[in-house]
């Protein structure tokens, strides 16, 4: 993916800063008589400005603001102060200008009043010298008192130029869902505003292209794009630097989708901009824009030439500069000129980083503070790789070991990355960095082949843990670490409410956008309701690790799991299989107490057929039921079954552990490795799915999201009940009530979509009759009932419909009995209405905190989702992870009522009998296979288990009685005989 330096809020300077003293502020602290000769000097400072005279400004507003400091004329000193901002901001002079910053706030501070319209542009400016840096940081701190001060005077277009000017700080530093949220906001409030500049419309209609572009959205980068163009073209044509911005915008995203000649006509127009006008601030921009179309369209002397002079136009001490470099190092790069890449790489790491020696191209920069993550994590995977192919081309090994260290440091940028930003852009970094982390995984496998040396083989294994399950990890690591840094409930629980209030409008916005005509006004009433909810979440985020600190150190002191570790964690008896699925292969890592392989899986074509045709034939009932009897199916399934196993599981070793688990990932996250086949099958003889040699039957399988969550010491749940089960009763249409229904589109679901089931009834109430418990049945299996009794049971026990969404997988749910949809004018009042509406969403789920040790979803589709690449399966199976449960049962498929209902109270029975979570769901699914002539792994394989092995069934106290009872008459007797043999002695 390119990612393109971000286009300065230009308009925002010289519309507000320049010409912009709100008119809604008159405190400024003038005095009694201001001085006519500083007010004079300050209009031409203005003019000059304008005009893109800077030089001639900056002298004139030092003037001005001598002047004024002598008399006292403390509005037009800050009127002067701005001006001159502006011109250090456009002569380049960013540095300087920063440099004025402390002594400038403190004499401010000392004149001006906080209602002063020196503050508002003072901050506005600050934020737009910080985003030329690269210090976005300080972008943000400066974007945020912007926003503050205009929301106290109302001031709604002010208010959305700092919305902008945020959005555009977190663009470029890679946080693009909080970059959406500000400049969606931006977007509502000009169109609340009848006056609204044509020219505001348009640059934040550009900012959404940018941020949809980044998000590899090309095709709405494109539409945002169109749309501002079409504003400039009717409304302000003259508006040359807008222009240009929306030409490369448009030029951008026509290059992502291949569409090479346009984009080249939108960025030679841009260039006639330039040279018509002669306007020639930021033209570096272009012609960088420009070298990055020849690169990618093979043409290296044309790269060349335009990103050279696109370097010579920038200044090397900022970020843009260290973009060039790093792409001009792409372009030796894949011309082979290797050590010339080199040299470029290192140069835009310096840019990019503090200095370091970068003549040494073994050199890496320590990262301290860094703020373009993007430009940095890139530019070092790609030097990594110029070291590769050097190793290669010159047969030194010292290039292999100095590419691993710097993978390491990309990996390292990568987490700081996923520290700081919110969900959703930690996924999309995730799936954006997954070819980084294949590559590093892969050359430290290499090195281990070479030099049979186990750390390489344990620096492989802890990149494919790095890449799995980060998110839930991290969520799962917050909740304890919060508990035990001792943060008071009422703060914890406000930051619950917050994170159910964003979600709720989340949905709001999700499902407006899915009718053929959505309502813009509620959509932008919505995303202003998330907006105002992030920001205090944001707030009490930094409250909570400066107020305290024991939960700041506690965070950021997680230690990293080892393959060595690993091993000594794990119990006797026991392997585990973790898999990583990258863009180029397949890699996998199995090991016990006693050894470890690390090894490239041989996922050839064979393979992948074998495995689509397993996948796609245990989600077709319909298949099944026609032809899933027939001897050709059977012997179709069985070699298969046979083939997948041979390339997932043979080459991790010949010996099957007596318990095994599974790391999986990519598609083999929706793979039960129990239906695999340990030999070869007679394909001539066999008849019947119940006689094949399955996995199963000779260990029992597991699974978990990383191998840190499944090492995890458990928690220890005080729960004041067993058991709660709970099976609604929904419509009497009998003609889909065979399965566990499965509905999968983008809408909101609806009662009238879920028929009636014929079994989830009795299961549930002989599931309580046996292990002890509550029953919740028909109209009592409520969604609030449920919520009434969540914090109880140490287990929960779902017999019911599940919904998939495929738009958004946290939209997906659960359906209680009484499930209705019920709006106000179209319109939820607010979160609280659905908390029994019948409808439990994935996103309310990851908003519960759950006592419960087991969740059971005996539903259909509980474990699929849209996979997330690094993180698994988005599914409600995860969703009950995240909300604390250590163990959910899942199912896979399109669940058969009749086969959950008995698989499930054979499950139950054997946990009864003390078996391990593992074994028990095992010996159900033998159980059936024994009995049930209707024996396609589609019937009993759906089901598999997230978690530990740990029995549920605890000693009965009379058993400890009883065993207390013989120890003491053990005792007695003792002492008893002791004195009958000491008195024959004496």
């Amino acid at each position: 993916m390119k990612t393109t330096f971000n286009w300065p809020p230009f308009l925002l300077l010289l519309g507000v800063v320049l010409c912009g003293q709100s008119p809604n502020i008159q405190t400024d602290g003038t005095a009694d008589s201001p001085d006519a000769e500083a007010a004079d000097l300050c209009t031409k400072a203005g003019i000059f400005s304008e005009a893109g005279q800077y030089d001639s400004a900056l002298v004139y507003a030092r003037k001005a603001g001598s002047l004024a400091e002598k008399a006292k004329d403390w509005y037009n000193w800050g009127k002067s102060q701005n001006t001159a901002l502006e011109a250090y901001y456009g002569l380049g002079q960013y540095n300087e200008a920063i440099s004025t910053f402390p002594v400038l706030e403190q004499k401010a501070q000392a004149v001006l009043p906080a209602d002063s319209s020196f503050w508002g542009n003072y901050y506005n400016a600050a934020g737009a010298i910080y985003i030329m840096t690269g210090n976005y940081e300080a972008a943000l701190k400066y974007g945020l008192k912007e926003i503050s001060f205009y929301e106290k005077i109302d001031s709604l277009t002010d208010l959305a130029i700092a919305c902008n000017n945020i959005g555009a700080s977190y663009r470029s530093r890679g946080d693009f869902d909080r970059a959406l949220e500000y400049t969606q906001s931006a977007l509502r409030y000009f169109l609340s505003e009848p006056q609204t500049a044509p020219a505001d419309l348009a640059w934040t209609y550009g900012n959404l292209s940018k941020i949809w572009y980044r998000k590899n959205n090309p095709q709405k980068a494109v539409a945002y794009a169109e749309k501002a163009l079409s504003i400039i073209e009717k409304q302000c044509p003259d508006d040359f630097q807008l222009k240009i911005q929306t030409y490369v915008d448009l030029a951008n995203a026509c290059i992502e989708i291949g569409a090479y000649e346009k984009a080249q006509d939108y960025l030679q127009k841009a260039l006639r901009i330039h040279a018509q006008n002669k306007f020639n601030d930021q033209i570096e921009f272009t012609l960088y824009d420009l070298g990055y179309l020849y690169e990618k369209m093979g043409l290296y002397p044309k790269a060349t030439e335009y990103l050279r002079r696109a370097i010579r136009s920038g200044s090397p001490n900022l970020p843009f500069y260290g973009k060039a470099c790093r792409h001009m190092g792409l372009v030796e790069q894949q011309q082979g000129n290797l050590r010339e890449a080199l040299r470029w790489q290192q140069q835009a790491l310096r840019a990019l980083t503090d200095s370091f020696p970068c003549e040494d191209i073994l050199a890496n920069p320590a990262i301290k503070r860094v703020s373009v993550y993007t430009d940095l994590m890139y530019c070092l995977s790609e030097k990594a790789q110029s070291l590769r192919l050097l190793a290669q081309k010159e047969s030194n090994s010292a290039f292999l070991e100095a590419s691993l260290a710097t993978f390491d440091v990309a990996a390292g940028v990568l987490d700081s990355m996923r520290a700081e930003y919110q969900e959703g852009s930690q996924i999309f970094w995730n799936q954006e960095a997954r070819p980084i982390i294949e590559s590093a995984l892969e050359l430290a496998l290499q090195l281990y082949q070479n030099t049979k040396d186990a750390r390489y083989l344990d620096q492989a294994f802890q990149y494919a843990e790095k890449s799995k399950a980060f998110l839930l990890a991290e969520a799962l690591r917050e909740s304890a670490d919060k508990q035990q840094a001792g943060i008071p409930d009422t703060l914890l629980q406000k930051e619950k409410q917050l994170k159910i209030d964003i979600a709720f409008y989340k949905k709001q916005v999700f499902l407006e956008q899915q009718k053929t005509k959505a309502d813009t006004s509620r959509l932008l009433l919505w995303q202003g309701e998330i907006l105002q909810r992030r920001r205090a979440y944001d707030a009490l985020l930094a409250k909570l690790e400066s107020a305290y600190p024991e939960y700041y150190q506690i965070k950021y002191r997680h230690p990293i799991l080892t393959l060595s570790g690993a091993q000594q964690a794990l119990p006797a008896g026991t392997g585990m299989l973790e898999f990583f699925q990258g863009d180029r292969g397949s890699f996998a890592f199995y090991f016990d107490q006693s050894h470890a392989v690390g090894l490239r899986l041989a996922t050839d074509s064979i393979y992948t057929g074998a495995l689509n045709r397993l996948l796609d034939g245990l989600r077709d009932r319909d298949l099944v039921t026609e032809q899933g009897r027939s001897t050709a199916a059977i012997r179709r399934f069985a070699l298969d079954a046979r083939t997948v196993y041979r390339v997932l599981l043979a080459p991790a070793g010949e010996k099957i552990p007596e318990k095994l688990v599974v790391i999986p990932d990519g598609r083999l996250a929706y793979l039960p490795f129990e239906l695999l086949l340990t030999k070869n099958a007679d394909t001539n003889s066999v008849q019947a799915y119940n006689t094949l040699p399955y996995l199963l039957r000779q260990t029992a399988v597991r699974y978990e999201y990383s191998a840190g969550l499944a090492l995890k010491a458990p928690s220890h749940h005080h729960s004041g009940s067993y058991f709660a089960g709970y099976a609604p009763a929904y419509g009497d249409d009998w003609s889909i009530a065979a399965t566990r229904d499965g509905r999968t589109d983008c809408r909101g679901p609806a009662a009238s979509d879920f028929a009636r089931l014929s079994n989830n009834e009795d299961e549930v109430m002989n599931i309580a009759k046996l292990v002890g418990g509550q029953a919740f049945v028909a109209g009592e299996a409520t969604e609030l009932q449920f919520r009434k009794h969540a914090q109880g049971p140490r287990v929960v026990h779902f017999a019911m419909h599940g919904f998939l969404n495929d738009c958004d997988p946290l939209y997906s749910g659960l359906v209680f009995s009484g499930a209705a949809f019920k709006e106000k004018d179209g319109v939820r009042s607010d979160s609280i209405a659905e908390d029994n509406d019948g409808f439990l969403h994935a996103y309310e789920i990851y908003n519960l905190h759950l006592n419960a040790e087991l969740a059971v979803l005996s539903a259909c589709n509980t474990g699929r989702g849209q996979l997330a690449k690094g993180e698994g399966v988005i599914s409600l199976a995860r969703a009950f992870k995240y909300a604390g449960c250590a163990n959910v049962m899942m199912s896979l498929w399109q669940a058969d009522d009749r086969a959950t209902a008995q698989i499930m109270q054979d499950f139950y029975r054997h946990l009864q009998d003390g078996l391990g979570k593992d074994e028990a769901i095992r010996q159900a699914k033998l159980d059936y296979l024994a009995e049930n002539p209707r024996n396609h792994p589609f019937f009993w394989g759906a089901f598999v288990l997230i978690g530990d092995d740990r029995p549920l069934k605890e000693p009965s106290n009379w058993i400890w009685y009883g065993l207390a009872l013989i120890l003491a008459g053990s005792g007695v007797a003792w002492w008893g005989l002791r004195k009958k043999v000491k008195s024959r002695i004496s």
